[in-house]
């Protein structure tokens, strides 16, 4: 693949990185002695210097940026932090609170769903004499949890605020996890992103959200961070696994008729179940009631009664208190029979979507054919229309991303569409075109952004033939006029490559 980068910010990034790297060993104006709290042994500064992608313009990247954690030092030793700080990094700096000391740090295991990753030293004995913080997962409602912030001078600075309830909350990229919610006030003064929060000495969640405005804070809490870590000591890291089944609620009297529910039965509706899912392998089917799942009952709103939290929603116990491969037993009440069924919960890779909740890490993939700008669709790509992008942007996209587990792919791998087409003095009169969804090239079904290179070498008398689903469902390319297009393209668009995909 092609690493695409305009040279101005690729050198403001080098310039980021030398920056870190020329204060590596340096020791800040304070003194070792200056700090007593034990816990300043637990806790380490993680400097990130990253450049992330411009999904609508993809051969750009975006402007470099800094970021600073505080990371907390777990078994191995390793240092845990929420993956958002990490995302799209070029540069990874970790340095000791009480020295000032500075060394260089790589990705261990990352999980962008639950926003989590682990760190480890490039030198192996930089964090030898750092404290590792045990984690507590008795943290319940009420609790007063206590949120550090590291001033400049390598001192902590706590605040304290109640959690007020334990839901399962979206992280930044999309999934959702047991969330415990403070009610007060944090006033980030010393530009630390992540953020541990403690329950006493012990660690109770790593801070992902604050709402200044509803006085809300979102811890993500121990659980998650202790299921992570366990999954992390494993030789190939499997993530939080999926059931792959999609519940509503049956307090609708309607629905409970409609599907002759009996009045005094519980459980939550089976309104979806994914393809190739753990719940398909199993023989989950649409219309089953779920009524007890790992011995717990479901009620109809889809929560089941955990020991320390109340009502949490059913997805935490699937996904957080079991691992991939576990055996879980479920009973499903189905044409007034109920049954026992036995799931074994998997984790879904990213790249298996069709339409990938994130991409991060790396550059977006297209291929330019004569202006046109083809792409594959991504959530990322949708996020680009902003906060309101599920309204802004195309419905037919939209559709694609919210439907994919339900929606028969005819074969496709991803969803390839044209995103934009560049002016040029062959495209004129397709300049407005965009987001529509490729479905052949010369007759050739498109699957994925590699089948486009492999269609276009057999054109159709003389033509090359794109196919869409919209209008105008047919585009005629000459490619004898290709080259002379992708000349006009780089001189006016300066772009350095007309695609990013691996041809093989």
């Amino acid at each position: 693949m092609n690493m695409l980068t305009r040279k101005i910010p690729f050198l403001l990034l080098i310039a980021i990185c030398l920056v870190f790297q020329s204060c590596s060993g340096m020791k800040t104006a304070r003194s070792a002695g200056s700090t007593s709290d034990p816990l300043i042994g637990s806790l380490i500064r993680v400097n990130v210097a990253g450049q992330g992608y411009n999904f609508h313009r993809p051969w750009n990247q975006g402007s470099p940026s800094t970021h600073t954690a505080i990371g907390v030092i777990v078994q191995g030793p390793r240092v845990l932090l929420t993956a958002q700080m990490i995302a799209n990094h070029r540069y990874v700096e970790l340095e000791k609170l009480e020295t000032g000391r500075k060394g260089r740090a790589e990705v261990e295991v990352v999980d962008y769903e639950a926003n989590l990753a682990l760190l480890k030293a490039k030198d192996p004995d930089f964090l030898t004499d750092m404290r590792p913080l045990e984690l507590t997962t008795e943290a319940v409602s009420g609790d007063l949890l206590t949120i550090l912030q590291i001033k400049g001078n390598g001192n902590i600075a706590p605040s304290e605020s109640p959690i007020t309830s334990i839901e399962l909350a979206r992280q930044a990229f999309g999934g959702f996890f047991l969330t415990y919610r403070l009610n007060g006030s944090l006033q980030y003064r010393y530009n630390n992103a992540t953020l541990p929060a403690l329950k006493g000495r012990k660690l109770a969640g790593l801070l992902t959200g604050y709402d200044a405005k509803a006085q809300t804070i979102d811890i993500l809490s121990a659980p998650i961070l202790s299921h992570f870590l366990k999954e992390a000591t494993g030789e190939n890291y499997r993530g939080f696994p999926r059931f792959g089944v999609r519940v509503v609620p049956t307090d609708d009297p309607q629905l409970r008729r409609y599907e002759g529910i009996p009045d005094d039965l519980e459980g939550v509706y089976v309104q979806q179940v994914a393809r190739g899912s753990a719940g398909e392998k199993a023989g989950i089917k649409v219309g089953d009631i779920i009524v007890e799942m790992a011995g717990y009952p479901v009620d109809r709103h889809g929560s089941y009664p955990h020991p320390l939290y109340g009502k949490v929603s059913l997805p935490h116990l699937i996904r957080c208190v079991f691992f991939a491969g576990d055996k879980i037993k479920v009973s499903v009440f189905r044409k007034g029979k109920t049954r026992e069924i036995e799931i074994v919960p998997e984790e879904i890779p990213v790249k298996d979507f069709l339409v990938p909740p994130y991409v991060v890490d790396t550059p977006p993939r297209y291929y330019i054919l004569g202006g046109l700008v083809l792409q594959e669709l991504s959530l990322s790509y949708l996020q680009e229309y902003g906060s309101q992008w599920l309204v802004k942007a195309p419905i037919g996209l939209v559709n694609y991303q919210k439907n994919q587990h339900a929606i028969d792919p005819g074969g496709r791998e991803k969803i390839v569409f044209l995103s934009q087409v560049l002016r040029t003095s062959q495209t004129i009169g397709y300049g407005s075109l965009t987001d529509l969804v490729v479905t052949r090239i010369n007759h050739k079904a498109i699957n994925k952004l590699e089948d486009v290179p492999r269609a276009l070498e057999t054109p159709v008398k003389g033509f090359h033939r794109v196919e869409f689903e919209e209008h105008p469902k047919v585009i005629y390319i000459d490619p004898a006029e290709i080259e002379g297009i992708n000349r006009q393209i780089r001189q006016r668009y300066n772009l350095p490559a007309l695609q990013n995909i691996a041809i093989k």
